[in-house]
């Protein structure tokens, strides 16, 4: 718990992300009605069926981090890229984050009364995005099954991204940087309890000298997933990824463009 709540100031120390780029609206409600924030990026070519990309911001974020070059994320990198590579971008925010912000339940006091051995608000707040995820992954697909489905998440992020990529097999390809370790006590948001039907091609990026995520809890977690196709790159950092993760990612999204 004590990791959350580090994180959880880590982040929110950060700069803020700008929006620097045209985005449409796009309506969509969760499971429970309410509106998920969502806008979505047209890819380069115009393609009548274009792979399309899911991306989820850190705890503490927005989805505007994914339109900035800053860091932590420098989102707006990946976001480039996926866009040139022909995918079509979805960006959402989280509950309790950005446009959803709830001034009397800020993700930073969710962690801390996680840490006080209170998890139930922060358990809630991340299942719920799960859903709001998967339920703009069904109306994406609505139309029809684009051929690739990719995920893509940083810090809370990637924890979202495999929670949701284990009960959605509708996913093709998985993107996690630094998804934190969670206590397994948590099962439901805890990836570590659900590994086991992760088979996406999976790109997973740790640090070495990550504090919210230790370097025998990340191997733990890659080594539990049955795909035969994942690769676990490991950076000379903390938990703020170097700007070159971005090449990692690149390379990795050109290998499986191919396949």
């Amino acid at each position: 718990m004590t990791r959350l709540l580090s994180l959880c100031l880590l982040l929110l120390s950060a700069s803020l992300a700008h929006a620097a780029d045209p985005v449409a609206p796009l309506e969509v409600r969760g499971a429970d009605g309410e509106r998920i924030p969502t806008v979505v990026l047209e890819p380069e070519g115009g393609a009548a069926n274009p792979p399309v990309a899911i991306l989820l911001h850190g705890l503490t974020r927005k989805k505007e981090d994914w339109l900035s070059d800053a860091a932590p994320t420098h989102g707006g990198v990946l976001k480039d890229t996926l866009l040139r590579a022909g995918y079509r971008v979805y960006l959402l925010d989280a509950r309790r984050h950005g446009e959803r912000a709830t001034p009397d339940a800020k993700p930073g006091a969710l962690a801390k009364q996680a840490h006080r051995g209170e998890p139930g608000p922060y358990v809630a707040m991340i299942a719920d995005t799960v859903k709001d995820a998967h339920a703009l992954l069904t109306a994406v697909l609505v139309k029809g099954k684009p051929p690739r489905v990719l995920v893509g998440g940083y810090s809370m992020g990637a924890q979202v991204a495999l929670l949701l990529a284990a009960r959605e097999p509708r996913v093709t390809h998985l993107v996690t940087m630094v998804p934190p370790h969670i206590d397994p006590t948590m099962e439901e948001v805890a990836p570590v309890r659900h590994m086991a039907r992760i088979q996406q091609d999976w790109l997973l990026l740790t640090s070495n000298q990550d504090d919210f995520a230790p370097v025998a809890d990340s191997k733990a977690l890659f080594d539990a997933a049955p795909s035969r196709r994942k690769t676990h790159k490991t950076f000379d950092s903390g938990h703020a990824l170097p700007r070159e993760y971005l090449d990692e990612v690149s390379r990795w999204l050109q290998r499986v463009s191919g396949r």
